[in-house]
């Protein structure tokens, strides 16, 4: 014969509310020790870039090839240019041989690249310098019909020199268009 089971709501109700109280405390508790996790420490860099610019100077606009607009793209309108650095010494320390390194890819094409370096003989704490990057062949030219063909990216590293004083690498990457059919205004 079967045996029929009868439960009572106030039992039932019970039960579930210790189930219910269980789930969300296991719920608390992983929430917990996810939040408690290290939190990574951002390094301000030892060298910081204060400043970028090439020379002939472009514009920033919006610039339109076939039906692809490029909103606020930084154009520079010739296929050799001069690329200006600032760097800053935020340390207390003075740094001596600080090697700079340039490099420049085409965006898509990883096999062309340009590369210069330089060397800031000495930077004093607090200090500023100009870098200069001279003659830097543009590796592609929109030349006013196709986007990418002009698309590049700069890296500009300070590279580590401990015994100059610089314990760490700083990098940072910079993107523009070289398209030589802009007109630069007159100033």
């Amino acid at each position: 014969m079967a045996k029929i089971v009868a439960l009572n709501r106030k039992h039932l109700t019970l039960l579930l509310g210790v189930v219910l109280v269980f789930l969300v405390g296991m719920a608390a508790v992983k929430l917990w020790q996810k939040n408690d996790a290290p939190v990574a420490k951002t390094v301000a860099p030892e060298v910081k870039m204060v400043s970028v610019g090439v020379d002939p100077a472009g514009p920033t606009k919006d610039v339109t090839y076939g039906s692809v607009t490029l909103k606020g793209s930084q154009i520079i309108p010739a296929k050799v240019f001069d690329l200006t650095v600032t760097l800053q010494n935020v340390t207390d320390r003075k740094m001596t041989n600080v090697p700079v390194e340039m490099e420049m890819n085409l965006l898509g094409n990883d096999r062309q690249k340009v590369k210069q370096m330089a060397n800031v003989p000495s930077l004093d704490p607090g200090g500023t310098v100009k870098v200069i990057f001279h003659q830097i062949h543009a590796l592609g030219d929109a030349m006013g019909v196709n986007p990418t063909a002009g698309l590049h990216e700069i890296t500009i590293e300070v590279k580590a020199n401990p015994a100059g004083g610089v314990n760490e690498d700083t990098e940072a990457h910079f993107q523009f268009n070289v398209d030589s059919t802009v007109k630069t205004q007159a100033k």
